[in-house]
């Protein structure tokens, strides 16, 4: 991703299709203020179908209702970020801007109508839920990975094989025929039949699950290339014995990859920390 992108009557943002195998392709796609649709930005929050975080680079957009990632220069996220209440500051130091006040304003209201005119700034309103987007983990800490640095050997009976299944071919058929944002809204959903977190007799009994379906999943599908399809079917297969982790995709800008894991806090229930950290987290389940 180009660290600066040109904001000018044009706004051009990089896209990225959230495909199937969860890895993202890069296009390219103009965005054209919309004089018919004035708004105040003060008036303007991100849309509940729009995941956002920052990079070094910059800032990534991911759009649940159209399977698109979109990204931003530092430039066009510091004027959001100083704009927009709940838009995630940068992570650099911005510096001093050589643009008067009214400049910078003139171009934060342009950006932001063009944004609003695509749906991804909404009106804010007061009595918004704002729950619909977890806090973003910190990849910052000491990662556990299951299966590696804790085993826990489970045993594995008809039922396990009949819930891997039901999961792989729930999470195939979603994949293949649901948005994405249905899917999401479904994982949300029941996951919200946790009322605690984790223990640690849950977490042994998470890992002697997980050791079961790394056995498991060699008979329908290979893992490699297929992450999303592998966090579905194992968060969707953890969920039937009541464990519910956290799913989360992650997006990287040099190169540009996305990818999806599944985590319980610092446990890593199918990745290792040197897989996963290059990732900064755009959305958590």
């Amino acid at each position: 991703m180009t660290p600066a992108l040109a904001l000018a009557i044009a706004f051009f943002t990089r896209l990225a299709s959230l495909d199937r195998s969860g890895r993202g392709v890069m296009e390219i796609r103009a965005f054209e203020a919309d004089p018919d649709q004035p708004c105040s930005i003060r008036q303007l929050a991100i849309a509940p179908h729009v995941h956002v975080c920052v990079t070094g680079d910059g800032c990534v957009l991911l759009d649940l209702k159209r399977d698109k990632y979109l990204g931003l220069g530092r430039g066009e996220t510091e004027l959001l970020a100083a704009a927009i209440g709940e838009w995630p500051k940068p992570i650099w130091d911005c510096g001093e801007n050589c643009l008067s006040a009214e400049a910078m304003s003139a171009q934060a209201d342009e950006l932001c109508s063009s944004l609003a005119a695509d749906g991804l700034l909404v009106p804010a309103r007061r009595d918004r839920v704002s729950a619909s987007r977890e806090p973003l983990p910190d990849m910052r800490r000491e990662w556990i990975s299951v299966g590696d640095e804790l085993e826990v050997p489970g045993r594995i009976g008809l039922r396990h094989v009949a819930n891997f299944v039901t999961a792989f071919l729930w999470a195939r058929c979603s994949l293949a025929w649901r948005p994405i944002l249905s899917t999401v809204k479904t994982v949300r959903v029941r996951k919200s039949r946790r009322v605690h977190e984790v223990n640690l007799t849950e977490t042994l009994q998470l890992a002697a699950m997980v050791d079961v379906f790394r056995r498991l999943r060699p008979f329908l599908f290979a893992a490699e290339g297929r992450c999303l399809l592998h966090a579905l079917t194992l968060v969707r297969f953890l969920s039937r014995y009541g464990l519910y982790p956290e799913w989360v995709i992650g997006v990287a800008t040099q190169p540009w990859a996305a990818h999806s894991w599944v985590q319980s806090g610092n446990f890593l229930l199918d990745s290792n920390p040197e897989k996963v950290c290059r990732y900064t987290p755009i959305m958590v389940v």
